[in-house]
């Protein structure tokens, strides 16, 4: 006997192609979750930690007004390395300075300056208070009284803070009698020499360096001779290298003048 077909029924037969591919698609995603979740292995405590802290958000305490179902995390500390705050370290020299560069005035001399650098200070000492023109013997004995008292309050830092000397020049070359060769070896006898000065104050001399730039690291024009001079100098980086000592520079300033 053979079927009745409806002629007037143009509906497809089945379901679309692309709803089966779709079916096939989410069945294979469903089949892939089901493995994972069978493979998966769970912590009850920090599933228990989740569900109350759910509970705490939307509000449902199980006990009253008890406002933490769970105990928190233990927290562990972490150690944090920190710098030495210079700012006493600032206060002290810039004192210090102000004191030396007032009785320098009377007598109509240069002045020392006093800079805040990126770790430190840096304390910037004119040629003319330490030297001689063209050369690195210390003979100024203001300037070397200066370095001195300087090196005091050095001795007195921690460790962590170290100390660099480095002589600058300016441009003009040293002359031709001269026993130094051009104006970088003359800055770097000059900074040696003000850092051996230091070390003899008794300042630890794993703290303690020296050297010179020449006239490669200029702070003014060359060009214009009444700016030239403040080229020629002697710089003392005080500066830390990253330890917390907070606490002894505290000290530092309850002895400080």
């Amino acid at each position: 006997m053979a079927k009745n077909k409806c002629p007037a029924c143009d509906c497809p037969q089945g379901v679309p192609l692309w709803l089966g591919t779709y079916g096939d698609m989410v069945t294979l995603i469903l089949t892939f979750f089901i493995l994972l979740l069978s493979m998966a292995t769970f912590d009850t405590q920090r599933i228990a930690l989740a569900i109350g802290s759910l509970e705490g958000s939307l509000a449902v305490l199980e006990k009253g007004s008890q406002t933490q179902i769970n105990p928190p995390a233990p927290i562990k500390a972490t150690p944090m390395e920190t710098e030495v705050e210079m700012d006493n370290v600032v206060n002290i020299f810039a004192s210090l300075i102000t004191d030396y560069n007032e009785v320098n005035r009377i007598s109509n001399g240069p002045s020392v300056e006093l800079e805040e650098a990126e770790k430190g200070v840096i304390i910037r000492i004119p040629d003319e208070l330490l030297f001689e023109s063209g050369s690195a013997v210390l003979t100024n004995s203001s300037g070397i009284a200066l370095v001195k008292r300087l090196s005091m309050e050095f001795a007195k830092l921690p460790n962590a803070v170290l100390i660099k000397a480095i002589g600058h020049t300016d441009n003009i070359p040293v002359q031709e009698d001269s026993v130094f060769e051009d104006n970088l070896e003359l800055s770097i006898a000059r900074g040696v020499n003000v850092a051996d000065l230091i070390l003899m104050q008794g300042v630890a001399k794993t703290r303690v360096l020296g050297g010179g730039e020449g006239e490669f690291s200029p702070i003014a024009n060359n060009e214009i001779p009444s700016l030239r001079a403040k080229n020629r100098r002697v710089d003392l980086y005080v500066y830390s290298v990253g330890e917390d000592l907070s606490a002894a520079m505290e000290s530092l300033t309850k002895v400080a003048p």
